[in-house]
């Protein structure tokens, strides 16, 4: 019995501190513009997110080609955002639930996240999962090899989870 109520207490605790997150570092419809085209770049590698072209589903840290599967419509969408890509339309989802290592994949249907102020560098950003602490990691700590995947980890200090969205 103990063991469980303690095992309910953990799996719970994520969205439990979630909710009490402080909103004020929520990016503001003032800073990023509804229904304009952005390039959303990785602070550690360099590389942009790119809706891979070999699958046309992956979403992966790229180096910069001015293609249009490497720029996104940001859409405020009730108190969060929706991120679709410039060049096919589809949406950046998830491929599961939020969790440590949660792939990011585009998507037909429309997925929201919570746009913040990094903490450390308020000119760069960290992008969530709707209520949730789980925010965009490029994975293997940042590697800026072209095709790495962007992914969702908890959130901790690593420039690797930080991003710069630069209107286009």
């Amino acid at each position: 019995m103990i063991f469980t109520r303690c095992l309910c207490f953990f799996l719970a605790l994520p969205l439990v501190l979630a909710s009490v997150i402080p909103r004020y570092r929520l990016a503001t419809r003032d800073t990023i513009q509804s229904n304009n085209t952005y390039k959303i770049t990785n602070v550690k590698a360099g590389n942009v997110v790119d809706l891979s072209g070999f699958d046309n589903k992956s979403i992966i840290g790229y180096p910069d080609h001015n293609g249009t599967n490497q720029r996104w419509t940001l859409e405020w969408t009730s108190g969060s955002w929706a991120i679709k890509s410039f060049g096919l339309g589809l949406y950046i989802g998830l491929d599961g639930a939020a969790a440590n290592g949660t792939k990011l994949v585009a998507v037909s249907d429309v997925a929201t996240w919570d746009i913040w102020f990094d903490e450390v560098n308020a000119s760069n950003y960290r992008i969530f999962e709707h209520n949730t602490i789980q925010n965009w990691d490029l994975s293997d700590y940042g590697n800026s090899t072209p095709g790495n995947p962007i992914q969702t980890w908890a959130e901790w200090k690593g420039f690797h989870q930080t991003w710069k969205i630069e209107q286009q």
